[in-house]
C-alpha cells in the first residue's frame, strides 16, 4: 500500500501505519473531545509541545496522528507534583511487535503501560481499538488495517499549567 509507513517505532513498539486513513479518523465527530472547547482540550496543544519528549513526539507525527487533536483527554489525578492527564490517539495500521497491553491482577484484567520517562512522568500502552471498550473513533473504510489505540498518561508539573484555576475547576 503506497500511504503506509513502515516499522515506526514507538518506546517499545513498532507499527505499520495508513497515512490517508489515519489523517480521516483525526478529530473525527463523535469522539470525546471533537469540538470540545474545555480549557483543558484548548490549552492541550501548548502542553503536548512541552510535555512529549522528541522521542515521542516525532514518531507519532511521522504516522499521522496531530498531537494537537486526541481521540480523549482529561486529567484523573492532582498530585503535589502536578497533574496526571490521560491522552488517548488513533492511528489505522498494524503493531508490529511489541510488549502486552493487558495484565492480570487480583482485580482482574488491566492495561498495561511502559514507563517512558520517570519525571514527569509518562507512559504508554498501545492496542488494537478492538480490545478497549470505547466504541469512537470508527473505521469508516474497509481495510487490511485496524485502528491502533495510542494510550498516554501523563504528568504535566503545576509549573507548566497555564491557568490553573480554570483547570481545576
Amino acid at each position: 500500500m503506497k500511504n503506509r509507513r513502515p516499522t515506526i517505532p514507538i518506546a517499545d513498539w513498532k507499527l505499520a501505519t495508513d497515512l490517508k486513513l489515519t489523517r480521516e479518523i483525526q478529530n473525527q465527530p463523535g469522539t470525546p473531545t471533537y469540538n470540545c472547547n474545555c480549557t483543558w482540550c484548548q490549552n492541550w496543544g501548548h502542553y503536548s509541545e512541552i510535555i512529549f519528549p522528541e522521542t515521542i513526539q516525532q514518531p507519532i507525527k511521522r504516522i499521522g496522528v496531530a498531537l494537537t487533536k486526541p481521540t480523549e483527554l482529561y486529567p484523573y489525578k492532582i498530585n503535589k507534583n502536578g497533574v496526571n492527564v490521560r491522552a488517548i490517539y488513533h492511528a489505522v495500521g498494524k503493531i508490529l511487535e511489541g510488549p502486552t497491553h493487558q495484565q492480570y491482577t487480583d482485580l482482574g484484567k488491566s492495561l498495561f503501560y511502559t514507563t517512558v520517562r520517570e519525571q514527569p512522568h509518562l507512559a504508554l500502552t498501545i492496542l488494537p481499538q478492538s480490545h478497549s471498550q470505547e466504541e469512537a473513533p470508527i473505521l469508516k473504510t474497509r481495510s487490511n488495517s485496524e485502528l491502533i489505540r495510542i494510550d498516554l498518561r501523563i504528568e504535566i508539573p503545576h509549573e507548566l499549567l497555564k491557568n490553573q484555576q480554570a483547570l481545576f475547576t
